[in-house]
């Protein structure tokens, strides 16, 4: 292809885009009224959330109707029940805890007679009192405990002694 073919092509489409369209293209009308509808429903919508609520929520509780009069009653008598049963066990519980500490306090006399029971009763009247024992039987088993762990040992001991003069007896057969 020759230079000037192409230059002539050039000049031809530059002359083209140059010149003033011939044919006119109409502006299409398109009908907006939709939308126009649903942005002028939002804009209600959205003024409507911004308002504070008006509308009050009320809630009866009718009291004369059966099921639900019986239904408390039931609750609070169950409830009540609880209450009493705990009360109980709690009393019977430190009763309990009460009897344990005497016995361990007799124990740790050693002996008893009516005198001393009788004593010991109304030193259980008072706290102070209850407190005090109760020091007493905790250092009196802790001693105990301390003494059988030393026997405990010294039985170890023995018992070790004995196979190393057996061992030893043995060796000396030999």
């Amino acid at each position: 292809m020759d230079v000037s073919t192409v230059f002539e092509m050039f000049e031809e489409i530059s002359k083209k885009l140059d010149r003033p369209a011939t044919h006119t293209v109409e502006p299409v009308q398109i009908d907006l009224t939709a939308i126009d509808t649903l942005t002028e429903r939002l804009g209600n919508v959205i003024e409507e959330v911004k308002q504070p609520d008006k509308v009050k929520h009320q809630h009866t509780i009718e009291i004369a109707s059966n099921w639900f009069f019986l239904s408390w009653v039931a609750l609070v008598i169950i409830i009540l029940g609880l209450f009493w049963t705990l009360a109980n066990q709690r009393q019977t519980i430190g009763q309990y805890m009460e009897t344990d500490l005497k016995y361990r306090y007799i124990k740790m006399q050693g002996q008893t007679n009516e005198e001393t029971l009788y004593r010991l009763e109304r030193q259980f009247r008072y706290s102070d009192s209850i407190k005090i024992i109760r020091k007493q039987v905790g250092k009196y088993e802790e001693l105990v405990k301390e003494q059988a762990e030393r026997m405990e040992r010294t039985k170890r001991a023995m018992n070790e002694y004995e196979i190393i003069q057996k061992k030893v007896k043995i060796l000396k057969r030999r």
